[in-house]
């Protein structure tokens, strides 16, 4: 029989682990860290976080990762209760580039082949690179695929399909098991600009009669107050609010390359330059060639690199300092540049100075349910008032709203629904499907 045990992503956003078994293979889809997992043990923010140096010990004290031999590398269990066994799985399917989709590949044995798209690999290399952890996967077997390949893994194929979210390179899988097909939607969403990318992988995954659906619920929720738009709809309000803006500033995820095609976009019809941060500059120079179409930021004549100043730059860095500006530099004609900032490089505003300015925040307002969200929230508020910006809330989801969610559950038409990366899948009910509702860690039959 094929079964599925799902051991992150219930009842919380992100973290997938799902383990799919037949007869023959083991594989797992997604392999994340939850935005939550560390939450009832640990502080990040207060520096109380697992103690790295000792492998998974800290994450199996607490039960936050499972317990299964023959899957992570000899460093990882070394101080734990794991035995060490040579692999007993066979590979991990990674859907898209957002760390709570990947962050704990790097526990994994070096052995275990871990499938991704071809752009994922590029952007998660700058991400490593430009943050120091590359040496955590230096020794991990990664294969790549593109949309529309048949990676033949013992008795079952695994297809990737790419969708549509808020980083490029996202995928869905349709695994063909001996018992017949099991879908699996990674992060989607039908109301980006690739919407055309998530109708096929739809329509793909009803054609194959699916006996089962793993699909995400990131806002299926009781109640969503937050603003629903489109990146159409996020061009349109960010033209109009920076249309006649004397400092211009704009907030957005990093790997959110949709929103910086729209700042880009803006930049241009507004006759000024973007000035990008230098990890900005690195992911783009990542994917130079690659089919997703970005601009090179070195030779493109609308984009400038921000010369944020510190003590030593890093190696990958330095090829970009000649082409940095200065904060004087663009004080001076700031009425001429669209300015990318982030939570984190705030304080540069002290050196901007701008004036007169506005702000459009392309990010999630903050979660009512999260403290650090909040405190994040009334941070920037503060800074906000303290440069008298005008402030504009923009942004469009990488993820379905639950009515959209619905339609494609009775679009793909499974026979059974396994709802993930949701904080409410008794929810889920409403589709009118057949839902499966199981605890973390518990093995289903399909």
């Amino acid at each position: 029989m094929v079964s599925l045990t799902i051991f992150g992503g219930i009842k919380e956003i992100g973290g997938n682990k799902i383990l799919l078994e037949t007869k023959e293979a083991r594989i797992f889809l997604d392999f994340g860290e939850a935005f939550s997992l560390l939450d009832e043990f640990f502080l990040p923010e207060s520096f109380l976080s697992p103690r790295e140096r000792f492998g998974l010990k800290d994450y199996v004290e607490f039960g936050l990762i499972p317990k299964l031999e023959g899957l992570y590398c000899s460093q990882a269990i070394e101080r734990t209760d794991i035995p060490y066994k040579e692999p007993e799985f066979d590979a991990v399917f990674l859907s898209h580039s957002h760390a709570d989709h990947w962050e704990h590949l790097r526990f994994l044995h070096p052995e275990i082949p871990i499938y991704m798209g071809e752009c994922t690999k590029k952007i998660l290399q700058s991400t490593w690179t430009t943050t120091r952890e590359t040496k955590n996967y230096a020794d991990k077997c990664f294969k790549t695929f593109r949309s529309g390949a048949s990676i033949r893994i013992k008795d079952i194929t695994v297809r990737p399909i790419h969708v549509d979210h808020s980083v490029p390179g996202a995928y869905g899988f349709i695994i063909d098991t001996p018992e017949g097909s099991i879908v699996y939607t990674g992060d989607l969403r039908a109301h980006g600009p690739r919407s055309d990318m998530t109708v096929e992988f739809l329509d793909k995954a009803a054609s194959s009669d699916p006996l089962a659906l793993i699909i995400e619920g990131t806002r299926v929720l009781p109640e969503e107050k937050r603003k629903d738009f489109s990146e159409e709809k996020v061009l349109e309000g960010s033209r109009k609010a920076l249309g006649k803006a004397r400092s211009s500033l704009v907030m957005r995820y990093p790997k959110d390359l949709d929103r910086f095609r729209t700042f880009y976009q803006v930049a241009g019809e507004l006759g000024k330059k973007l000035v990008i941060s230098r990890k900005t500059a690195h992911l783009l120079d990542a994917l130079k060639g690659d089919e997703v179409g970005l601009p090179d930021p070195v030779k493109d004549e609308r984009i400038e690199i921000y010369g944020r100043e510190l003590r030593s730059y890093s190696k990958w860095e330095k090829p970009y300092l000649d082409k940095c500006i200065s904060p004087e530099e663009i004080r001076k004609g700031f009425g001429k540049r669209i300015c990318e900032i982030d939570f984190w490089t705030l304080n540069e505003l002290i050196d901007l100075v701008p004036s007169n300015g506005v702000l459009v925040h392309s990010m999630s307002e903050p979660f009512e349910e999260d403290p650090v969200s909040l405190l994040g929230g009334r941070v920037l508020d503060n800074w906000v008032e303290h440069f008298g910006l005008e402030y504009h809330q923009l942004h469009a989801s990488g993820h379905a709203p639950k009515s959209g969610i619905f339609d494609m559950i009775k679009q793909v038409g499974a026979k059974k629904v396994f709802p993930v990366h949701t904080l409410f899948p008794e929810l889920f009910k409403e589709s009118g499907a057949k839902i499966e509702i199981v605890k973390k860690g518990e093995r289903r039959e399909v």
